[in-house]
């Protein structure tokens, strides 16, 4: 429709009463244009080869009657205005005649021109306006159901009224399950009260109220994800009226950052350490110098001193001392990964099986110690005597963690860390590396215990009872060996020590001393 025309395609059987419209529409105002058939199959023909603007429609036809005109009309050519056109003029038949579709309903005896103009004028507005309307509604449907966040509309009560499909995507619920239910019952119930708290103060709040934070919500899977939402009243006039609630999962975004932090806090742990093995490193090198001269003026007076001088026990004394002070420089030497090692192709097998009576008198009766090894074990390069130190120290602190008794279990396994997998693992490299694990069933220790087993002096045990340099130097043989070294632990529940050092390439194992 123009502002200067109207195109209608009128429908009529009857030749008189299509020249009296014609002549009536011929009077309106903006002109019309009229195109004219007498069967309902003539019409449909017409309306799919030519746009009008809208049709007056006789219900009854040659080939068509009643309501049943009107739908088929529709079928054909969905959208347009209809005006129906009868020869009674029944309130009931005017009612169902909308209700089926059509736009206005005239009596045939009582059009005239002006009416008859207005009413096509009205009938193509209302069409238009219905469109308008559809439209907006496929559009806000489209995005709705094709939004990659969840939109949820919410009772005050909580209640959910409608959700999104989304809701299925990212959930596993579909968008009918939840209906009804109170949102609280998914929410995680360390998260609730927040949540019910925050869901409480915002209809009534004026201004845009803050989002919710991180929370979690219970997928169908019985597994939590974590949701941020935004929302409020859905009229802010009347907070009644309910909530729209835009919730998005932001589970992978808060893992990244967790995961983004524990990286963080690894690298601030092994400058750390680096900077501690440094000066350790310093320190002993001195000590070691100090500890020369003490051995040298030891051994001149032991020289003075016969047998059976009582002075002679003194400086045995003091030389027995220099040696614990120079085991304890040796132990500072091996964390600052300063100390000269003698490294071979070793079987981790044989080195076990060979330790394992010395390891088995150290632990004592009480403790049944248990070997697992893993058959065609690969060969690694490392210091045998340090390996067997590393053993030796964690079997005593294996001892001591189970002053009642319990079991020692070592294992031995072929590893193939992926990238994935080890750069969880301080920094090791991707690759193939022999696992040396070992186990025990005593007290295990909590996890601010946990964290701190390799730093050089940490100890739990009583003032004199420990250096706090075992587990120090078993780290820095394995960092120096090129591999890495892990602990699992839970209170009651014992602790798992992990070693993992680099495969030898086959070549180079066989061609190696």
């Amino acid at each position: 429709m123009s502002a200067e025309s109207i195109s209608v395609l009128l429908v009529e059987d009857d030749d008189l009463y299509a020249q009296v419209l014609r002549a009536a529409l011929a009077k309106s105002t903006p002109k019309v244009g009229v195109e004219r058939r007498r069967t309902l199959a003539d019409a449909i023909t017409q309306l799919q080869a030519t746009r009008f603007d809208a049709v007056l429609l006789d219900l009854n036809l040659p080939d068509s009657a009643g309501l049943d005109t009107i739908g088929r009309m529709l079928a054909a050519a969905p959208g347009i205005p209809i005006v129906v056109l009868t020869a009674t003029a029944e309130s009931d038949l005017a009612v169902a005649a909308v209700q089926h579709g059509a736009q206005d309903y005239l009596v045939k005896s009582e059009t005239d021109s002006r009416y008859l103009s207005r009413a096509l004028r009205y009938a193509i507005e209302r069409a238009g306006f219905q469109a308008e309307l559809v439209n907006r509604e496929q559009q806000f449907r489209a995005l709705i159901e094709r939004a990659h966040d969840i939109v949820v509309l919410l009772g005050l009560d909580g209640s959910i009224r409608y959700q999104s499909p989304a809701t299925e995507r990212v959930l596993g619920y579909s968008p009918e399950e939840l209906v009804g239910a109170n949102v609280l019952e998914i929410v995680h119930p360390d998260d609730r009260e927040r949540a019910a708290g925050i869901l409480a103060d915002w209809p009534h709040e004026e201004q845009s109220p803050d989002p919710l934070a991180p929370f979690k919500v219970r997928h169908k899977d019985g597994t939590w994800r974590v949701m941020e939402a935004a929302g409020r009243s859905v009229d802010s006039t009347d907070p009644m009226q309910g909530m729209i609630l835009n919730a998005r999962d932001v589970t992978e975004r808060v893992r990244a950052q967790e995961k983004l932090l524990e990286t963080e806090a690894k690298l601030r742990q092994a400058h750390k350490m680096e900077a501690v093995g440094r000066l350790a490193g310093g320190i002993a090198h001195d000590f070691n110098n100090v500890l020369t001269a003490i051995y040298g003026y030891a051994d001149l007076l032991l020289e003075e001193f016969v047998a059976g001088d009582p002075r002679r026990s003194d400086v045995e004394e003091i030389r027995r001392m220099a040696e614990r002070a120079a085991t304890l420089t040796r132990q500072l030497l091996a964390f600052s990964r300063q100390q000269m090692l003698q490294p071979q192709i070793l079987d981790l097998n044989i080195v076990i099986e060979e330790v394992q009576r010395m390891l088995a008198r150290m632990i004592g009766t009480d403790i049944q110690l248990f070997f697992e090894p893993s058959r065609e074990l690969w060969p690694v390069k490392a210091d045998r005597g340090q390996i067997e130190q590393v053993l030796m120290n964690l079997g005593g602190n294996a001892r001591d963690a189970m002053p009642e008794g319990g079991s020692l279990t070592i294992r031995t396994s072929n590893r193939e860390l992926a990238a994935s997998e080890a750069g969880a693992m301080d920094g090791l490299a991707p690759g193939d590396y022999v696992a040396m694990s070992v186990t025990d069933t005593g007290v295990g220790m909590p996890e601010q215990v946990r964290r701190h087993v390799f730093e050089p002096f940490f100890t739990t045990k009583a003032q004199g009872e420990g250096t706090g340099l075992g587990l120090a130097t078993i780290y820095g043989i394995v960092k120096q060996s090129g591999g890495g070294i892990f602990v699992e632990s839970e209170e009651n529940k014992g602790t798992t020590f992990t070693i993992f050092l680099p495969r030898i390439a086959p070549d180079l194992a066989t061609s190696s001393p």
